[in-house]
């Protein structure tokens, strides 16, 4: 369901504190001085908003959504504070489809606006619907993550966006307006490093892959080894190399490395100036 006028502004009319204010300033001027890499910045930002919220975890990905399903796709995962297990149940729980997790179809009627926007889980999905999802149950509460904020940022065409999670673990409370304020206005603030290594084809080609093919083709990005795709996913290392010899085809490379390289450089660095044709 759409936020309505009335919802936005509620959403932020929480006054901060003069502390909160030189909290954000200071951590936005040191992650802007910082000499380290893209990855590096974005750890530094989330490890500092993490602590002015109080979450126990994050992730940013670099997403494309699939509207006609209501899929989030990921190209692109950086995170910290949860173990490979509960990455594993945000992957799975945003590519399932029976059930799908509740959170998809609300998430994606909102970012149709084509806005940045924060939101609490429970302004997202109500208690009730959260809480009897066997979605959630599995790949969330069953793994110790319950309560989260969502802060959706869109880049250059419709559906692409820079998606980022803060989570709670199971038996804290839920985020407070206080805390959705502070991470939309430091959010806001980082364009550059929103559309930082976006790869250039953007995303193209990954809705065509099975649901299972594009939750291995994220762990592959992660540079997880057959190994240990089949150990977190529970299938055997040959269905792992099965689904990604499909996936090397589907995108015309010939190793993991070069998958990684296309989602990193956009082409597989292999195409002076310019994008390779699918």
């Amino acid at each position: 369901m759409k936020a309505t006028s009335s919802e936005e502004s509620e959403q932020h009319s929480a006054v901060l504190s003069e502390t909160d204010v030189r909290a954000i300033v200071r951590l936005l001027a040191d992650v802007a001085a910082f000499q380290g890499d893209h990855g590096a910045r974005k750890r530094m930002l989330m490890g500092g908003l993490s602590r002015l919220v109080r979450a126990d975890g994050w992730l940013w990905t670099m997403t494309r959504v699939d509207f006609p399903t209501n899929t989030p796709i990921s190209i692109g995962l950086l995170h910290g504070g949860l173990t490979d297990e509960q990455v594993t149940g945000w992957i799975e729980a945003g590519q399932a489809s029976s059930p799908p997790s509740p959170d998809s179809v609300p998430l994606t009627e909102i970012l149709r606006d084509g806005r940045h926007f924060t939101r609490t889980r429970q302004q997202v999905v109500p208690d009730d619907e959260w809480y009897s999802s066997p979605n959630v149950k599995r790949n969330r509460l069953r793994l110790g993550i319950d309560h989260f904020l969502y802060s959706i940022y869109p880049l250059d065409e419709p559906g692409v966006i820079s998606a980022i999670g803060l989570f709670r673990e199971v038996g804290r409370d839920a985020f407070d307006e206080r805390e959705s304020r502070i991470a939309h206005i430091l959010l806001s603030e980082i364009d550059w490093l929103h559309r930082a290594e976006m790869p250039t084809h953007k995303g193209e080609g990954v809705p065509q892959l099975t649901r299972r093919q594009r939750t291995v083709m994220i762990m592959m990005l992660e540079g997880r080894t057959t190994k240990q795709i089949s150990k977190l996913l529970h299938i055997s290392e040959y269905t792992v190399k099965d689904h990604a010899k499909a996936i090397y085809k589907h995108f015309r490379v010939s190793s993991h490395v070069e998958l990684i390289g296309r989602f990193r450089c956009g082409d597989g660095g292999d195409v002076p100036g310019g994008n390779r044709e699918r």
